[in-house]
């Protein structure tokens, strides 16, 4: 999925306001950060395989160390020792940590069998939901808009930039979705390299989380 990865992190601020909705955003890209950095280093493999499924163009070659059941959770119980040692608090440990593996099971959800259980050669999984269009914009699009309706819900603004700030990334990201699906698609035989790019972009999900954190409170 996509936005729906998004959708949980925006969603988690009602229940860890002390967290910045940076982290939170971060937290739930953490797994296709990490593939993007094995991309580019060539450790883990994708390319564009039209057909691969309805949504998706990308057939997933090689990604344990960041899709595997076993790594996710192994991510995901390391970001969650973290976040216990940076906000001595349980909750938020057990938040940032299901944020990090959520992404594995709405992925399981969403990819064709090709999510490994441990490492290549290992048995994979996927539901396929990529596989129907109508299904995949009907998920993706409720996520998305219940955790959007939570965050502005639980959050109010401090001034007029607070009321501008939240609505760049959700319109940003939704227009990116609807793009993603329904634009050109890459070309096949583009460099791995090339197709990691988006994913390492979601870094900047820190700094613009920050952003709109400090032009918004709780309610």
């Amino acid at each position: 999925m996509f936005i729906a990865h998004l959708g949980l992190g925006l969603a988690a601020k009602r229940i860890t306001p002390q967290v910045s909705l940076g982290v939170l955003l971060l937290a739930s890209q953490t797994l296709d950060v990490l593939c993007g950095l094995l991309m580019v280093t060539g450790i883990e493999r994708m390319s564009v395989s039209p057909g691969t499924t309805v949504m998706m163009p990308l057939e997933f070659l090689s990604y344990p160390w960041s899709h595997g059941l076993a790594m996710s959770l192994a991510w995901s119980a390391l970001a969650a020792l973290l976040a216990l040692r940076l906000y001595r608090s349980a909750k938020v440990a057990f938040v940032i940590g299901g944020l990090v593996l959520s992404h594995w099971v709405l992925d399981w959800i969403a990819h064709a069998p090709d999510l490994p259980l441990l490492f290549d050669g290992s048995p994979k999984v996927g539901l396929g939901l990529w596989n129907s269009l109508v299904g995949t914009m009907l998920a993706e699009l409720l996520i998305f808009a219940g955790a959007a309706w939570s965050y502005l819900s639980a959050t109010r603004a401090r001034g007029r930039v607070g009321v501008v700030a939240p609505w760049t990334l959700l319109t940003f990201f939704l227009v990116l979705f609807l793009a993603n699906h329904f634009g050109p698609q890459p070309p096949v035989g583009i460099p791995q390299q090339v197709l990691a790019l988006p994913t390492l972009a979601f870094i900047l999900l820190l700094p613009w989380g920050h952003w709109i954190e400090k032009h918004r409170m709780a309610s």
